[in-house]
């Protein structure tokens, strides 16, 4: 025989203590899908980004077997 009564909150998503409102899961949804398009555009190199890492490579080397 149960010795305790549990309470539980009524069903749905507004259990939590802080609730956001609709609005910030749109801006997170916006925010996942903007950065996904970038970094796909990024990795079939239709978007450059300067930086350090974007510097056109050295010429190969000179050294080496000479005809």
């Amino acid at each position: 025989m149960p010795t305790e009564i549990v309470a539980r909150p009524d069903p749905g998503l507004a259990r939590g203590k802080w609730e956001a409102p609709p609005w910030v899961f749109w801006a997170f949804l916006a925010l996942v899908v903007l950065g996904s398009v970038a970094y796909l555009l990024r990795r079939l190199g239709i978007l450059k980004l300067k930086g350090k890492a974007d510097a056109t490579p050295a010429s190969p080397s000179t050294r080496g077997r000479r005809p």
